[in-house]
């Protein structure tokens, strides 16, 4: 029965893990095509990044219902049905011809998104025990890592040899594979669900919005990974531009170099899970992330002086990336299950407000980005400035026992 039940755990990991990774990609992946894309449909780069904005405030919209949706209808439920139709919207938009027609699907691509990232944090903490969850919640993220590490490659490849529709139509059949596997293998974990269809009430449900909105914790975590979110979709937003359109680098020497970026994850990941098993506290793993803030800000200055010597400039800018992923590493997962230990019996309205709110800063950043009127390299640097600074200030507001609750 043990050996069965750490088979299970280690097989629900793996298939979140990927399910996590194929609905990132619906944004990593065809990142390297957004200049050709912009070209096809005779729009602005401006109007091409709708493709991502749309996406990001639907998942910030559906992170608000998900989890209570999950608590009255169940876990797998949820997963099966929101995957089901990010599988359909998948194969509409990569045959779709009209740009307005992609945006309208992008909104429901996000349904298995949002599915995926905010239930699959409900299921790790029914399934797994409480020592484990901060090491599978990091492995989990890694998902956030795994798909601007991998996607960006294969689907420079992709649009280099097919184009980028088939980024979109291969992802769809990677899809329905491991929504067959989902099926099949995650097992229902939520046990109050009769408990919670009796509790139903609309009114409550907004109270527990407001009453975690309302803390003035809630709100100091939410501006901490705020400014990640916000900095690194600033970035995925506008790297392409800048690498290609302005430096001139191929579209697969971009993916290789957005690749380094996304590597700054894995490697911080790693490092957090070691330092979090020798007892290292979380304040003391988020500090190390604010502390590797600092370092991106004076090196995103020193870049403002390198611009025209682009070797420098390149190396620069994408090491300063890679330190920001890396610095996020040791932010993000410490103040994910805070939230959850904090708020316990109202955890899925706290993650879904959380995420919510983090995906809002994201779209944020993807609009401010492309709002800017400079060239794509000094919006990217004055928007990494400007968000790591949001996330250092923020965090100076903490104390030791706000984030070691």
């Amino acid at each position: 029965m043990v050996s069965n039940q750490k088979k299970y755990k280690k097989e629900l990991i793996i298939v979140l893990l990927i399910l996590l990774f194929i609905t990132q990609a619906f944004t990593d992946i065809y990142v390297s095509g957004l200049p050709i894309m912009a070209h096809d449909f005779s729009v602005s780069p401006a109007q091409m990044n709708q493709t991502i904005t749309y996406y990001v405030y639907s998942q910030a919209f559906l992170f608000l219902i998900i989890g209570p949706i999950s608590d009255i209808f169940g876990r797998k439920r949820v997963i099966v049905i929101t995957l089901f139709c990010s599988l359909i919207s998948t194969f509409i938009i990569a045959e779709s011809s009209n740009l307005n027609i992609i945006l309208i699907f992008r909104i429901f691509q996000a349904f298995g998104s949002a599915g995926v990232y905010i239930v699959s944090r409900l299921i790790i903490k029914e399934v797994y025990d409480k020592e484990e969850v901060l090491s599978v919640t990091g492995l989990f993220l890694l998902g956030l890592v795994l798909s601007p590490a991998l996607a960006p490659v294969v689907g420079a490849f992709i649009i280099k040899h097919l184009d980028w529709r088939w980024t979109f139509r291969l992802l769809g059949i990677l899809l329905s594979i491991f929504w067959l596997l989902s099926i099949k293998i995650i097992k229902e974990s939520n046990n109050q669900i009769n408990t919670y269809r009796s509790q139903f009430n609309l009114k409550t449900i907004i109270n527990n919005y407001i009453h975690v909105l309302c803390n003035w914790l809630f709100i100091r975590y939410v501006l901490v990974v705020g400014g990640t979110f916000a900095s690194f979709y600033a970035f995925i937003s506008m790297s392409s531009y800048m690498y290609i359109n302005e430096y001139h680098i191929s579209e697969i020497y971009y993916s290789y170099l957005f690749t380094i970026i996304a590597i700054g994850y894995l490697v911080g990941n790693k490092i957090m899970v070691f330092y979090s098993k020798r007892n290292v506290g979380p304040y003391q793993l988020v500090l190390i992330g604010i502390v590797l803030g600092v370092i991106v800000i004076v090196l995103t200055i020193l870049s403002i002086f390198l611009r025209h010597e682009i070797i420098l400039f390149i190396l620069l800018i994408t090491f300063t990336g890679w330190i920001t992923r890396l610095a996020t590493a040791f932010i993000n997962p410490p103040i994910q299950v805070g939230v959850l230990t904090i708020f316990n019996d109202k955890g899925s309205f706290a993650v879904g407000l959380l995420s919510s709110l983090q995906y809002v800063f994201a779209a944020f950043g993807s609009w401010f980005v492309g709002f800017l009127k400079y060239e794509p390299s000094m919006n990217i640097i004055i928007s990494t400035i400007v968000f790591t600074l949001l996330t250092i200030a923020s965090f100076v507001l903490l104390k030791i026992k706000d984030i070691s609750a």
